[in-house]
């Protein structure tokens, strides 16, 4: 694979790198570049992850060694929840990306973060950024209100920079709602004698609904990897997908990241008067189809719907041969799916 076909691997179905220079000089000079993403542990693992886990697997394609941080003492700081509570988020966490197939090492934060020179080095980083800075790097990602922030969630940015140099990371990605911590990293860890990274950002998922941010609290907006045929079904059936409009389109979207983002195509059967069978090769076409309303929307969730809910059963297999993984999500009020019961 050539400079030109990793490059377009890496940077489909992304808003952002920073910088195109920098990515190019990455993959001349390195066989295998690394490259992570770090998640809170505090809900499911659901649709809008799913996201990233396949852009990760672009990056795979294109050479780099994947990475993925835990990041249970992070959670901790955002105020999502207790300590051993995260820890068996965590678990998990970890046994859902195993069963996406995602093959990468994961680490978990409190690995490293706990360890004396860590702990210097946000030290020395707090030293070089003001309160005002850490705040605003903070304002897409924290929880609770302005009035009721912690110092914890100043500190939150620095480690989060710092966890990009300890785990030597070429190409830091996370989805667009990332990006001012990963500018602080940019400007704050040379002034600390480590690397500039460069930063790759994806589009946050659309919500089912459309009309909302998805949110593991509201069950419509998304669904977890591991939900039943029925709930995937159901969910995607029920989305926002309007006629002809396909910026914004939670079904376009799931088209776009988990379909043919993913090397595959879509086969959409329907009866001979509306039509009959038709095969997609590409979203273009797909798109093109929707667009002009030869694609009716009832025929593309109910075709969309399945490949996902199949695409998903090794996730299901996963937790249902290892249903006590799941009761971590019911102290947050997800009930188990029907298959592991």
């Amino acid at each position: 694979m050539d400079l030109e076909e990793k490059k377009e691997l890496v940077l489909r179905n992304t808003d952002e790198i920073v910088t195109e220079e920098e990515l190019e000089e990455v993959l001349e000079e390195k066989n295998e570049p690394n490259t992570y993403v770090g998640y809170e542990t505090s809900g499911p693992v659901h649709l809008g992850h799913w996201a990233s886990i396949r852009k990760l697997s672009d990056l795979q394609k294109a050479g780099f060694n994947l990475k993925v941080l835990f990041a249970d003492l992070h959670t901790y700081l955002n105020k999502k929840g207790e300590e051993d509570w995260i820890q068996s988020m965590t678990e998990y966490w970890e046994a859902t990306f195993e069963a996406c197939g995602l093959d990468a090492e994961f680490h978990r934060g409190r690995g490293f973060q706990e360890k004396t020179e860590y702990f210097h080095d946000v030290l020395e980083m707090s030293l070089n950024t003001t309160i005002n800075r850490g705040q605003r790097s903070m304002s897409e990602v924290a929880s609770g209100d302005d009035d009721s922030r912690a110092v914890s969630q100043v500190i939150y940015p620095l480690m989060q920079a710092l966890d990009i140099e300890y785990l030597d990371v070429d190409v830091a990605m996370g989805a667009t709602d990332q990006r001012k911590i990963h500018m602080l990293a940019r400007e704050a860890l040379p002034k600390i004698g480590y690397r500039k990274p460069t930063c790759l950002h994806h589009p946050l998922v659309v919500s089912l609904q459309g009309t909302e941010k998805m949110s593991s609290s509201k069950p419509k907006t998304m669904f977890p990897l591991h939900a039943s045929i029925e709930t995937v079904v159901e969910r995607i059936e029920d989305a926002y997908c309007p006629q002809g409009e396909v910026e914004e389109n939670p079904v376009i979207q799931i088209c776009q990241f988990h379909i043919f983002g993913d090397d595959e195509e879509l086969h959409i059967e329907r009866p001979e008067e509306y039509g009959g069978d038709i095969h997609y090769e590409t979203l273009e076409a797909l798109e093109k189809d929707f667009e002009s309303g030869e694609l009716h929307p009832q025929d593309l969730k109910n075709s969309v719907a399945q490949h996902i809910a199949d695409k998903l059963k090794p996730v299901r297999e996963k937790f249902k041969n290892n249903p006590e993984l799941l009761e971590c999500l019911e102290e947050i009020g997800h009930e188990k799916p029907d298959y592991v019961e």
